[in-house]
């Protein structure tokens, strides 16, 4: 009977333990956050997702009513940044700003610090762009399908420009040489502005551009753009073919933005973050600002944005096995 009794008071004081480590994790979900967020990047202010994360940061603040502070991490495609998180206390106060790098680095590099998928809980995809194909208007050609054909009876193969090795830029044309049957030659830059240069200068054939680059270009006729990435036409150049419509189905090469918190971050305080996110997205001076550039706000579920993510990670490992590229 004594056994009996002991086995019954260890028992509830351990029933006791977990009600009280519960309503501990509950309480820290319902007083988050009550301090700074942190915010990674990994890339040098500046540029597109730097933009991005400062304009969620601001609109974050006021929301949650607390500072959301950008913090540059740039450096190894954004594999620092990515470490950095991974290796963070779960608690919602340290956050990555993940772009498609994430999901390309996870077959680029032979080996991570951190596995892209299982070191972190997934938030929200954020926004989403695509790149149009832009080639210099000397090339006698209006279509993607004049290209595939023009390049395919050149001796020399066409050139094309990327923001670096590796990049979406770079594996997208890949893909797209790939999937069409033409030889190209890769000509890497320090990031998309010097690439977009080199292909305004004529030093390539053509290049996968972003938005920014791709409206002020063609509107000044200084390059001719003969298709998009995106899976339907875009509203900033309504007259674009879609790859995919082009002849090649299927094809779509999205340049994304998406929030991951370290893994074991308390679900309430990833569904809190989403949330907040989804609002912020929502705001009219937001959607202004990303449309602006050509950018699209997402603001998907947890699930959906891991989901995505993985799908993300598997296509761009076919894409990294067909242009043989690696980094070290």
């Amino acid at each position: 009977m004594k056994s009996l009794l002991q086995r019954i008071a260890r028992f509830s004081l351990g029933g006791l333990a977990g009600l009280a480590l519960c309503a501990g994790g509950i309480a820290q979900a319902a007083n988050y956050p009550d301090h700074p967020i942190r915010l990674i990047v990994g890339v040098p202010p500046g540029g597109g997702a730097d933009m991005i994360a400062r304009l969620l940061a601001e609109s974050l603040h006021g929301i949650l009513g607390q500072t959301v502070i950008v913090e540059n991490r740039p450096g190894a495609g954004g594999n620092i940044a990515a470490s950095e998180v991974a290796r963070a206390k779960p608690d919602g106060y340290t956050l990555l700003l993940a772009n498609s790098s994430h999901a390309i680095n996870a077959s680029l590099y032979k080996k991570l610090p951190f596995d892209p998928i299982k070191d972190f809980e997934p938030i929200s995809q954020l926004t989403e762009n695509f790149f149009f194909l832009a080639i210099k208007p000397s090339l006698p050609v209006k279509t993607l399908g004049e290209l595939v054909q023009y390049a395919k009876g050149q001796k020399t193969a066409l050139s094309y420009a990327s923001a670096g090795v590796g990049q979406g830029s770079h594996l997208g044309m890949a893909m797209l040489a790939s999937d069409a049957g033409f030889e190209a030659v890769h000509v890497p830059y320090a990031g998309m502005g010097p690439a977009a240069q080199a292909l305004l200068g004529g030093h390539v054939d053509m290049a996968f551009l972003t938005p920014p680059s791709t409206l002020q270009y063609s509107q000044a006729n200084k390059i001719r753009v003969l298709a998009v990435t995106a899976p339907t036409r875009v509203k900033s150049l309504p007259d674009v073919p879609t790859i995919a419509e082009s002849g090649y189905q299927g094809f779509e090469v999205n340049n994304w933005q998406g929030l991951l918190a370290p893994a074991g971050t308390p679900p309430d305080v990833i569904q809190k973050l989403q949330e907040s996110v989804a609002q912020a997205l929502k705001k009219p001076e937001v959607v202004k600002q990303l449309n602006t550039s050509g950018t699209d706000p997402v603001g998907s579920a947890p699930d959906a944005f891991g989901a995505f993510l993985k799908a993300e990670i598997e296509k761009w490992g076919k894409a990294v096995a067909q242009s043989g590229a690696v980094a070290n």
